[in-house]
């Protein structure tokens, strides 16, 4: 009777470690399972401070009066952001269309002012701010970024692509010897600059109205 009660503990007691054994393994498996799952949450971030040129980049916050370098905002990553399929007037249905075909005209724009060809360049540049017209339309205001669709930002400154358009009319009025419509152009530029200063300050926006000021005569 000794040696059989001696077994029957021995078997409960061995019973009792397997299954405070599974029982340690459970809590074990649980406890890493939140880990994994908490880790994962903060790896993964709110939507809403993401955004991407193309890829996801975490959004910069900046104070209010922050002045954009030419690095990081300028024609050319405007331009970049802006190429593919060509916007014609016909096929634009979306503001973002519109925005890409006024960008796709000043960079044709900027070609030909390059290349000396004065009226082609003009054709373009008027192309440009008609497509701008429709833009501001319905955004009226400036923003370093915009969300446009998902997660994909984009530069977003109709009024300055406008300002930065009546700046290089003007400087082919002047060569093909049209003095009478630097006036108008000079003052919707202005505006359009005014505007745009009002809603984000960039470096590329003061060296417009620099590019203004020194269109005036001399005194």
């Amino acid at each position: 009777m000794g040696v059989e009660k001696y077994e029957e503990t021995y078997t409960t007691s061995i019973k009792g470690r397997k299954m405070n054994w599974r029982s340690s393994k459970k809590v074990f498996y649980l406890f890493l399972i939140l880990i994994i799952s908490f880790l994962g949450v903060r790896c993964a971030g709110p939507k809403e401070e993401l955004h991407a040129h193309g890829d996801m980049t975490p959004v910069k916050t900046y104070p209010k009066d922050y002045v954009y370098p030419l690095l990081e905002i300028n024609l050319e990553k405007v331009v970049k952001e802006n190429r593919g399929l060509k916007v014609l007037e016909e096929n634009a249905t979306t503001v973002h269309d519109y925005y890409r075909g006024s960008v796709q005209e000043k960079a044709e724009g900027e070609r030909f002012l390059q290349e000396g060809k004065w009226e082609e360049a003009v054709n373009h540049f008027e192309k440009s701010n008609k497509f701008l017209r429709v833009v501001l339309r319905y955004f009226s205001e400036d923003e370093a970024y915009r969300n446009i669709y998902g997660d994909h930002v984009v530069i977003f400154l109709p009024n300055l692509l406008m300002a930065d358009n009546y700046l290089k009319l003007i400087t082919i009025y002047r060569k093909i010897g049209r003095d009478d419509k630097i006036g108008s152009a000079l003052e919707y530029g202005k505006d359009y600059l005014s505007f745009s200063l009002k809603s984000v300050r960039t470096e590329w926006a003061l060296q417009i109205q620099k590019g203004f000021k020194e269109t005036l005569p001399k005194r």
